[in-house]
């Protein structure tokens, strides 16, 4: 079985089957052998794993080598239809054709590892839909300015609601680069491997609404956390809450932690 994650490989396939990389899709074809092993690696191995957007199969291929069964959605019919010859001598791979931010994954039971190369324009969405499961750990391929904000700290720019609500749920760490060079089209930006495995959490509040409040807190980062605070129209005096917090009233978002905003949540609302 020829290796699919190969530039001569995977512009055969293309060629023969009269495709190419569709934008609105946000296809990169990964080509280069070494980034795949390596992600298929990190991600573990044994039971099963879940994968969105298998392309041509690159990964899917090295995941199928290391797990008992490989579940993939694909959105595009196209790339299904090249899947199926390209993944044909694997008979532990099932192909979902649908939108994976439209499905319905009730049926997912048991705890489940995933490892993805997500689409760059809908990590985001992508990333929520997944924590409607019961997950082992997930390694993902991003676009290096996402997994700056999913690992960034307090006093950053990149630092961000997504990066507090994320960082609660799971440990994060970034495990590799990736070059543009390792893609097919060869995108605009670099990308990175991250790795999260949940961790312990527990909030004395309603976990959607405090989220939901942090992002407020940041919604426009240059102002102050007092001014961001203002759009919630309450009648308090924000200013008087954080300096009895132990918080400077001129401080902006992007300085407190998680617990700081549990407690100036519970200041505001308990």
């Amino acid at each position: 079985m020829k290796t699919i994650a190969n530039y001569s490989v995977s512009m055969e396939i293309l060629k023969r089957y009269e495709r190419r990389a569709k934008k609105h899709f946000g296809q990169n074809f990964m080509i280069d052998p070494s980034v795949v092993r390596n992600i298929a690696t990190y991600s573990g191995e044994g039971g099963t794993v879940l994968e969105i957007g298998p392309g041509l199969g690159a990964l899917t291929q090295q995941l199928a080598e290391r797990y008992d069964r490989v579940i993939a959605y694909e959105i595009d019919p196209h790339m299904v239809e090249i899947l199926k010859e390209t993944l044909e001598d694997y008979d532990n791979v099932e192909i979902i054709y649908q939108d994976f931010l439209k499905a319905d994954l009730s049926a997912f039971k048991e705890p489940i590892t995933i490892c993805a190369n997500l689409p760059y324009y809908i990590t985001t969405p992508i990333l929520f839909k997944l924590m409607e499961l019961d997950i082992i750990a997930m390694t993902i391929l991003v676009q290096k300015e996402i997994s700056d904000r999913l690992t960034a700290h307090p006093q950053t720019k990149e630092y961000s609601a997504l990066s507090i609500q994320m960082q609660y749920y799971f440990d994060i760490k970034t495990v590799m680069k990736v070059s543009k060079e390792s893609f097919h089209p060869r995108p605009n930006v670099e990308s990175s491997v991250i790795k999260f495995v949940p961790r312990e959490h527990s909030l004395p509040y309603d976990e959607q609404t405090f989220f939901t409040f942090v992002k407020k807190c940041f919604q426009f980062r240059r102002k102050t956390l007092v001014n961001n605070l203002k759009t919630i129209d309450k009648e308090v005096n924000y200013a008087e809450i954080l300096e009895s917090l132990g918080l400077d009233p001129s401080i902006r978002a992007d300085y407190l932690t998680l617990d700081d905003y549990v407690r100036l949540y519970g200041a505001l609302y308990a």
